[in-house]
C-alpha cells in the first residue's frame, strides 16, 4: 500500500515540475522571439502564447501542491492509525483496581473534613469542597 501511494506521488511531483519547466521554457521562446528574432507584431498568436504558457506554470505549481497536500496527509493518516492502535491495546489492558484509600473523617469547628494517608483534607466549606494540602493549612482557612 505505501509502494503504490509513492508512485502515485512521484508521478505527480513529475508532471509539476515537468509542466512548470515547460511553461518557463514557453515564456523564455516568446521573449527571445519577440525580442532579439524580431517576430512579427501579431497581438493575438503572442496572446494566446502567453496565455499557454502562464497555464503551464499554474498547472505545473498546482500538481507540487497536490503532492505536498498528499504526503502530508499520508503523514497524518500513518500518525492517526498508530494513535488508534495505542489507544485499542491500552483498551484490551486490564485496569488495575486502585489502592484502598485509608481516610479519617473529622469535624474542624462546625465543617466536616475528610483527612486522606497523603495527609491532604477536604473541607466541605459553605461553597462546597475545598483541597487542603494539609490539615493545619485546612483548620487555618475554617478559623479554629
Amino acid at each position: 500500500m505505501r509502494a503504490k501511494g509513492s508512485a502515485t506521488t512521484t508521478r505527480l511531483r513529475r508532471a509539476g515540475v515537468f509542466a512548470g519547466a515547460f511553461g518557463w521554457a514557453a515564456l523564455i521562446a516568446l521573449a527571445v522571439s519577440r525580442l532579439t528574432l524580431g517576430a512579427p507584431r501579431d497581438d493575438g498568436a503572442l496572446a494566446v502564447a502567453l496565455v499557454i504558457a502562464v497555464a503551464l506554470l499554474m498547472t505545473g505549481a498546482t500538481l507540487l501542491i497536490l503532492d505536498a497536500l498528499r504526503a502530508g496527509f499520508g503523514a497524518l493518516d500513518s500518525f492517526f492509525a498508530a494513535a488508534l492502535a495505542r489507544s485499542a491495546q491500552r483498551r484490551d489492558e486490564p485496569a488495575r483496581p486502585p489502592p484502598p484509600a485509608r481516610s479519617r473523617r473529622g469535624v474542624i469547628g462546625d465543617r466536616p473534613f475528610i483527612e486522606h494517608d497523603d495527609g491532604s483534607v477536604i473541607v466541605d466549606t459553605l461553597l462546597g469542597p475545598r483541597l487542603f494540602p494539609s490539615l493545619a493549612d485546612a483548620q487555618d482557612f475554617v478559623g479554629s
